[in-house]
C-alpha cells in the first residue's frame, strides 16, 4: 500500500514541501522539517529526563513515528515497501542505532558521527547514515504541525531562505 503523497498550497507551510523528491512512498520531508523534528525529540527528551519521550515513543513507535516527526506531520516508512517501520525497528533506528551506537561513537570521535549522519541527509536520496542501516526514509504525510498550530511565522520565514 502507498501513502498518499501530501500536497498543500498552504504559504505557510511551504518548508514541508518537496517537490522535487517524490517516491512512490510519498514525499520525502524536507531536511530543514526534519532538523526541527531531531530538535523538537531532543527538547522533550531533556525536558522529560527521557521518561516523557519514550512512555510517548512506545505509544507512537507502531505507526512509524516519534514524539518529534509526530509533532512535525512525519512517518518513517520501509524504503521498499511504503510501510511504517513498525516498533521493533523503530527501536533499533531509535534507541540502539541513534541512541547507544550514536552516544558510543560519539565518545571516540568528538560527536563528529552526528555531524556525519545528519549530512547524509544533502544527498541525493535525503536518508541518514542510521535511514541507510535500518531501511527507512521519512516522508512528509500532514500539514499539521506543531509550527503551524503555534503559527511560528518566524521559523517559517527562516526556512524558506
Amino acid at each position: 500500500m502507498t501513502q498518499k503523497i501530501f500536497r498543500d498550497s498552504d504559504e505557510s507551510s511551504s518548508f514541508l514541501h518537496n517537490p522535487y523528491r517524490v517516491t512512490p512512498n510519498g514525499e520525502l520531508a524536507t531536511p530543514q522539517s526534519r532538523l526541527i523534528a531531531f530538535l523538537l525529540d531532543a527538547l522533550i527528551f531533556g525536558l522529560g529526563f527521557g521518561v516523557v519521550w519514550v512512555i510517548w515513543f512506545i505509544t507512537l513507535a507502531e505507526k512509524g513515528t516519534t514524539p518529534g516527526h509526530h509533532l512535525m506531520g512525519q512517518q518513517v516508512i520501509d524504503a521498499h515497501t511504503g510501510q511504517p517501520l513498525g516498533w521493533k525497528r523503530m527501536v533499533v533506528r531509535e534507541v540502539v542505532i541513534k541512541g547507544v551506537l550514536q552516544w558510543i561513537l560519539g565518545s571516540f570521535l568528538f560527536m563528529a558521527n552526528y555531524i556525519i549522519d545528519g549530512a547524509f541527509i544533502l544527498t541525493s536520496t535525503q536518508r541518514t547514515v542510521h535511514d541507510l542501516l535500518v531501511g527507512s526514509q521519512v516522508i512528509q504525510i500532514s500539514n499539521k504541525t506543531i509550527l503551524n498550530k503555534l503559527k511560528v511565522d518566524e521559523v517559517d520565514t527562516w526556512l524558506k531562505k
